[in-house]
């Protein structure tokens, strides 16, 4: 695959790929019992040291604030929260490859590459998969493909998403009267967080709803190619929100960042409001930021679970939280984005 053009690094926030695997002779997750499901987490570890340096997290051992922190950092799911005493997560250590184990199926191997580059956040985690499949024994059928839990992964296992910044789309509703379009293709969009779960500041992940009677490649490249179509809709889609109401946008934006570098409290609600409104100010040129990825990372690290342990505040009140955020805020956000005159 070529190199995608520099502009869409500035639209997709990361790239995801997701591989749904099963251990043949052994009954789906739901099916599991305590010891079974113990023998499934063994093999998986066994394995795993054997390819890279994984942690390893049992959930029923994690507190809520662990567990909720892994998932805002998209490296465990929900549904494996509430598996509990039967799921495990083994997490690299730059955490980019999580491999979560016994959720909807034994495994879901993904990798989330900061930025857009589908083909090699495929090969990346499709190297964890090849050196697992050799040593265990997947449920595979000559004609079905990988056997999976749920019918619609059927085939690769695979889903290869992107998490997008869709102002334009989504202010306009064109994103709303362009979803038929995605779903005839074989594509879907749900929320940050995955299937189930709304979006959050314009952030949209757009992924292939489609496994069976497809390649691999082919799902890569028809993500590519509506990855792109995405793109240059939502870039028309910003040019009209700029003629139509420029001067009320950059007051919005503005005010945004003048609450961020000049407040003495900062709730986290409104902390999220002013953040989207900034990052709105960027995509329209009102603001310039210095590192786009820094600029994200800033966001992450100040999402609830994420904040409380990187500033040592578990157990602190919430008060208490609102004063350190408004602290960081200001003098974090001047540092992460320059006003355009």
């Amino acid at each position: 695959m070529a190199q995608a053009p520099a502009f869409i690094q500035t639209l997709v926030t990361s790239t995801r790929i997701r591989l749904a695997r099963n251990l043949a002779n052994y009954p789906f997750p739901d099916k599991l019992d305590l010891p079974l499901a113990s023998e499934v987490v063994y093999l998986v570890e066994k394995e795993l040291k054997k390819l890279d340096d994984f942690k390893k997290n049992d959930m029923g051992k994690l507190t809520k604030e662990e567990a909720t922190l892994l998932q805002e950092q998209h490296l465990i799911s929900p549904a494996l929260i509430r598996r509990k005493e039967l799921a495990a997560a083994f997490i690299s250590s730059d955490n980019s490859i999580s491999i979560m184990v016994n959720e909807e199926d034994h495994l879901r191997e993904q990798y989330i590459y900061k930025g857009f580059d589908l083909y090699k956040a495929y090969e990346r985690i499709s190297g964890i998969d090849e050196g697992l499949g050799a040593a265990l024994d997947f449920a595979y059928d000559n004609k079905l493909g990988y056997l999976t839990a749920c019918p619609s992964n059927l085939g690769t296992g695979m889903r290869a998403s992107v998490m997008m910044f869709l102002p334009g789309l989504a202010r306009s509703n064109e994103l709303a009267a362009f979803l038929p379009t995605l779903k005839a293709g074989g594509l879907t969009v749900r929320g940050v967080f995955g299937e189930g779960t709304a979006a959050e500041g314009y952030s949209y992940q757009v992924s292939n709803e489609r496994t069976l009677g497809l390649s691999e490649n082919d799902i890569l490249d028809q993500m590519i190619r509506m990855t792109m179509t995405l793109c240059d809709l939502e870039l028309r889609a910003r040019e009209k929100m700029l003629k139509r109401e420029k001067i009320q946008l950059k007051d919005e934006c503005l005010r945004a960042y003048g609450t961020l570098t000049n407040c003495a409290i900062l709730p986290i609600k409104e902390l999220t409001d002013c953040m989207v409104k900034v990052r709105l100010g960027v995509a329209l040129g009102f603001f310039k930021s210095r590192d786009a990825q820094d600029f994200n990372d800033f966001l992450a690290d100040m999402r609830p679970a994420s904040f409380r342990l990187e500033n040592n505040l578990q157990g602190a009140s919430e008060y208490d939280c609102d004063l350190m955020r408004a602290e960081i805020a200001q003098r974090v956000v001047p540092e992460l984005v320059v006003r355009v005159d």
